[in-house]
């Protein structure tokens, strides 16, 4: 940025920063984290070769670099299949962009978009944790682990909701959504799955339960059924009920129906 610290320092386009106070960095959310202080040792590629500076300086904010991609890096894509997947019923002959399916922690963070938690590992729940990077939004659907793998046709689906469980320890605060599948994960499943995220604690802040959307674009597609008005007044059913606990205990409703529900259950909203 013209006028920048960055630029006093030298930094110019195509430089790259390689670490700052010896932690190495792989995306903006690193480099936010670690920039915004008084003073850092800052290591960088540059057209003549490798360059560090001891940085000082008078305030903490931004340091003044932008990055050819706005997360200074790529984005992290999808590794599940899941059955009722929006993506894979759209129509032919579309933009491009809207075929990719992201699956991505910081545009969670910096967008709202919903992630599953079953493509990063370990040392990025740990990252989450040490930079408060909060709220984080989770598409969970189920909190049984063999059903969560046979929805999202992902083996590593159900042991991924340990890290549910981490992040909440951790007062991480969570934003979870279901989209619930008549005969799949509703009626008993769905309270199993309310019970275990009641026992979340105070890190729950939501729970969005949506009915399972589909289109004519199914071709070789698992066999979804959709709701009717008697499924989806038995879905309300427990849904408000959990809402009513959850309002009543902890002064929030936190589990809400989307107003779909209630359309095709004909009840008011």
């Amino acid at each position: 940025d013209a006028g920048s610290e960055a630029e006093a320092l030298g930094l110019a386009g195509g430089d790259e920063l390689l670490s700052v106070d010896g932690n190495e960095l792989n995306d903006t959310l690193d480099y936010d984290f670690y920039t915004d202080s008084s003073s850092f040792h800052l290591k960088a590629k540059v057209a003549d070769g490798i360059r560090e500076w001891n940085v000082q300086r008078t305030e903490r904010g931004p340091f003044g670099c932008d990055f050819k991609t706005y997360l200074g890096d790529e984005k992290h894509s999808c590794a599940n299949h899941c059955m009722f997947c929006f993506i894979d019923q759209l129509p032919p002959g579309m933009r491009e962009t809207l075929y990719f399916k992201d699956d991505d922690d910081r545009l969670s963070f910096l967008f709202g978009n919903y992630i599953t938690l079953t493509n990063i590992d370990e040392r990025e729940i740990d990252r989450i944790i040490e930079m408060r990077i909060s709220p984080i939004n989770i598409s969970v659907h189920t909190m049984n682990p063999t059903l969560r793998c046979k929805m999202m046709h992902n083996r590593f689906a159900g042991d991924a909701l340990r890290f549910v469980r981490k992040l909440a320890e951790h007062n991480i605060k969570l934003n979870c959504q279901i989209v619930l599948c008549p005969g799949l994960n509703d009626g008993e499943e769905l309270e199993f799955t309310l019970s275990e995220m009641y026992a979340l604690g105070e890190s729950l802040q939501s729970v969005a339960c949506v009915p399972v959307g589909v289109t004519r674009y199914r071709e070789g597609l698992y066999p979804l059924e959709t709701f009717n008005k008697d499924t989806a007044r038995a879905a309300i059913k427990i849904l408000e009920r959990w809402g009513d606990k959850f309002k009543a205990e902890r002064g929030s409703r936190t589990v809400f129906p989307s107003d779909e529900f209630y359309l095709i259950a004909k009840r008011e909203l």
